[in-house]
């Protein structure tokens, strides 16, 4: 009986000790960010206390940001989620030797009521609508039937939406790519779906597609994006960026910085923590693309991220393209299209997330 009790206090306070060490740890050798996540993690707090029971929401929060070995504790969650039936539970789903975004919550009534007002807003000058198929919904016949059929209600959603007038169709051509359109870690298309997103562009819009001659292309490895690292899965596969840009000389500005550039990708970006950013060097409320040598005239993009390695292409054919993001521009959009002057065309870059649930949009439209 006492070596029961022996065992049993052994095992209660070299268990203390183990949480007082981890703790401890957590304090000493805390980092501000978080490369494979991507994001700063939480500082310690200001009224948190160890020697407390009861733990508030802060301290909490920064012990799990900063517990020793986080992400392999993280992997081993994921794995153990995957392998047990309960994926679903993970932010990202896996699929093959890919991650793939959760399933678009759309709901059709708002979806239909922005794309409206950007109808209304864009008034007589002639428009089109760009919105990608999403890259969980391509390869939901590899997923588990539970799955499937959440996609296949997105896939519904989505056909609804971008089989409207003056939407480019996109789904056909990418369902039939020979080639991955979508990269392994990240949600957004590579240099083959954006190719064909820009090709697909220039039948609807009436235009001749510049040759691969016209282009320049660079390589960046390795590339792991967002949606690897909130997946918590170790073993998705590495990504190449491949970035293209014209050979003529184009030129872009950026609002807010006065500095002209003559390139449209950053290569030092791919080095960072988002190594997407090497696409027109990040996010910017508004920028100005220049091709003097293009036949088109002005183009003026509302877009998301899924512009960024698409505007290269299409500065191929315009002499001037202004491109707004509504996460970073302060204005409204009506305020961006009376500063941009006069207007060929207006072309409307989102994803079917974004369009059913970006209130940045929502209130750069009112």
């Amino acid at each position: 009986m006492k070596k029961k009790s022996l065992m049993n206090g052994i095992a209660v306070y070299g268990g203390l000790a183990l949480l007082l060490l981890l703790g401890a740890a957590a304090f000493v050798f805390r980092q501000d960010f978080s490369g494979w996540e991507k994001r700063y993690l939480a500082g310690i707090p200001e009224n948190g206390s160890l020697t407390q029971w009861t733990l508030n929401d802060d301290l909490e929060t920064f012990l799990s940001d900063q517990v020793p070995f986080r992400q392999q504790l993280v992997n081993l969650n994921a794995l153990t989620e995957m392998y047990t039936g309960r994926a679903t539970q993970l932010e990202a789903w896996p699929v093959g030797d890919a991650v793939v975004e959760k399933p678009v919550q759309a709901d059709p009534e708002t979806i239909e009521k922005r794309i409206r007002a950007m109808r209304e807003m864009a008034g007589d000058i002639p428009y089109l609508f760009m919105t990608p198929p999403t890259a969980g919904m391509l390869r939901m016949d590899e997923m588990t039937a539970a799955r499937r059929a959440l996609y296949e209600e997105e896939s519904r959603i989505y056909d609804e939406t971008a089989g409207q007038d003056g939407f480019v169709p996109l789904r056909a051509d990418f369902e039939s790519s020979a080639e991955p359109v979508y990269y392994y870690s990240d949600h957004h298309w590579n240099v083959s779906g954006v190719e064909l997103a820009y090709r697909a562009y220039c039948r609807a819009a009436g235009l001749e597609t510049a040759g691969e001659d016209d282009f320049t292309r660079t390589s960046y490895t390795p590339f792991r994006g967002t949606t690897y690292t909130r997946s918590g899965l170790p073993f998705v596969r590495e990504d190449t960026l491949v970035c293209v840009e014209p050979k003529a000389a184009v030129s872009v500005s950026f609002q807010g910085d006065d500095t002209v550039y003559d390139h449209l990708v950053f290569p030092e970006k791919a080095a960072s923590w988002d190594g997407y950013e090497v696409y027109l060097n990040g996010n910017h409320g508004m920028l100005t693309i220049l091709n003097p040598e293009a036949a088109e005239g002005t183009l003026m993009v509302f877009r998301d991220s899924y512009a960024s390695s698409l505007l290269p292409y299409l500065s191929a054919n315009y002499s001037r393209i202004i491109a707004v993001d509504a996460r970073y521009y302060s204005g409204s959009f009506r305020d961006a299209m009376a500063e941009a002057g006069e207007i060929d065309r207006i072309l409307f870059v989102y994803s079917l997330d974004s369009l059913a649930n970006d209130t940045y949009l929502a209130r750069k439209l009112r």
